[in-house]
């Protein structure tokens, strides 16, 4: 198993191979190669670690967590990014938070004008050949100012985070863009196994708030806020 939480650098004496990135090559190589390998790197090792199994043990946990949050417990609108695959699980804290009595929108992100748009949900959803589930085009959805009124909190999945808040996607960039246009309270979801010390990052990456993970709640240094705005 990874060992990479608790503010340990990216290595354990068991694994070199995600560790020596940044010592390597000390980010004097572009970061998006470096990102790029990190991103190979998690991906290879998730395959030997039984990550479904990982992630499913660790959902419960984060999910108790999350709701335990004074800025969701306080949220009238939660952004939920459903999970597929190894993820950890957000289809199930999807519906506690719909049984809480608040409002839930879940995002889709669209290569066409590669933005992600927010919509209400239940609505129908899409099963795409990678196997994210998210709503077809033409279904309703916020304009910018209706999210601004009514999302406070954002729950964000990733291939990894670190410890300062900033999280390491797929590479398309579309939370980085969303989350540029919006002050939403983010939070990242991850199992601890998933959490550095350090990721690297460039000038357009933008810090979660927080990340949870099965073990702690890290509020991260470099988070843009600690609360959610007031909303009019």
């Amino acid at each position: 198993m990874i060992s990479m939480g608790g503010g340990r650098d990216m290595t354990t004496p068991g694994d070199a191979r995600l560790g020596t990135l940044e010592s390597r090559n000390g980010f004097g190589e572009p970061v998006p190669i470096i990102k790029e390998r990190l991103r190979t790197s998690v991906r290879a090792r998730l395959e030997t670690v039984h990550a479904e199994s990982l992630a499913s043990s660790a959902s419960a946990r984060i999910g108790d967590a999350v709701l335990r949050l004074p800025e969701v417990a306080g949220a009238r609108g939660v952004l939920v990014c459903l999970s597929f695959g190894s993820e950890i699980d957000t289809w199930s804290l999807t519906d506690r938070i719909l049984g809480s009595g608040r409002r839930v929108f879940v995002p889709r992100a669209d290569p066409k004008d590669r933005q992600l748009h927010v919509h209400p949900y239940p609505c129908p959803l899409r099963t795409l050949s990678f196997g994210l589930s998210q709503p077809p085009r033409g279904t309703p959805e916020l304009a910018d100012a209706e999210i601004d009124r009514n999302v406070e909190v954002a729950l964000v999945l990733g291939l990894a985070f670190d410890r300062r808040g900033y999280r390491l996607g797929h590479g398309s960039g579309y939370f980085d863009r969303f989350l540029s246009r919006h002050r939403i309270f983010s939070i990242g979801l991850t199992p601890s196994e998933l959490l550095f010390k350090a990721l690297p990052v460039e000038p357009h990456d933008l810090p979660m708030s927080v990340i949870v993970t099965e073990r702690e709640v890290v509020r991260a240094a470099n988070g843009p806020f600690t609360s959610p705005l007031p909303r009019p």
